[in-house]
């Protein structure tokens, strides 16, 4: 059993939800691997009080923490620098409490993240279509790391079209013309799109078990010969994932995002790039 000390340094996630989080488990891997006197936590936060838990957990001596749904942008206010990545997103997933300058440090490790797992899978960028669903703080970070590997086009689905807007707004200062955003479905050129993504909670394990099981796509969509990335992991396997294994895709599940961009937190925190391959392995054989 760890030993907990008043040196021990402190880290944790913010979200809600957060309780199914494998953070946890990933970061208190990383500092057992590498004998850190560290431990990762996990708080879910009612969105009134983000607030006061974000500067609480400054003024309580963190060292840093990680942010989820639905406060990767609600944090930007508080924050004193933000890295490129974050500044050009608007959106925030790794926060470092630099105690011996007196700031709070703003990063967005989604964006790297992203990039590594598709490239990891070999998806070339160059010529080909994206259809990201959702709006959110993940859906703006796979829309600027698309750009930034100069995806030919984006289209994007939101179901508040206005929010979608938003990031066309955002990001058509840096690559003009290359996002259209979609009123519904049937919009979708489905025969160009080679990737599609899923930035929603749809698919996330539901608290009612009789409740039927959605996906982000409509049920008739064929996706053979498609990259399908789904950023939810709660469960592994979510209803997109196994049609999309069944129609024939190339599944990038939503444990190989949060691996990697766990791994650039970890890096910004203790400057050790973590090796996850254990990790990995264990991940792909719990999907099994």
């Amino acid at each position: 059993m760890k030993k907990i000390s008043g040196c021990t340094e402190l880290y944790a996630l913010l979200g809600n939800p957060a309780k199914h989080s494998l953070s946890p488990l990933i970061h208190n891997y990383f500092f057992k691997k590498y004998n850190l006197d560290a431990v990762y936590l996990s708080f879910e936060i009612i969105p009134s009080e983000f607030k006061t838990a974000f500067l609480g957990a400054w003024e309580l001596g963190l060292s840093g923490i990680n942010l989820t749904m639905p406060f990767k942008e609600d944090s930007l206010k508080y924050i004193d620098e933000l890295d490129e990545n974050a500044k050009n997103t608007g959106s925030v997933n790794t926060v470092k409490f630099d105690r011996k300058n007196r700031k709070i440090k703003g990063f967005n490790s989604d964006i790297t993240g992203l990039t590594k797992s598709l490239c990891d899978h070999g998806f070339d960028f160059k010529k080909s279509k994206c259809l990201v669903i959702g709006a959110g703080g993940s859906a703006r970070s796979s829309v600027y790391a698309l750009l930034e590997n100069q995806i030919e086009n984006i289209y994007i689905y939101n179901r508040n079209q206005k929010k979608a807007e938003k990031i066309k707004i955002l990001f058509d200062k840096i690559s003009p013309g290359k996002i259209i955003v979609l009123k519904d479905f049937n919009q979708v050129p489905l025969k160009e799109i080679k990737l599609i993504i899923n930035c929603t909670p749809i698919g996330m394990k539901q608290k009612d078990l009789y409740e039927k099981p959605e996906i982000p796509i409509p049920s008739t969509w064929n996706l053979i010969n498609k990259f399908v990335f789904e950023m939810v992991y709660e469960p592994l396997a979510t209803p997109f994932v196994k049609k999309a294994l069944k129609d024939g895709a190339e599944v990038i599940y939503g444990t190989e995002m949060l691996l990697n961009q766990a791994s650039f937190s970890f890096e910004m925190w203790t400057g050790i790039y973590p090796n996850i391959t254990y990790l990995k392995k264990r991940f792909k054989d719990s999907i099994k």
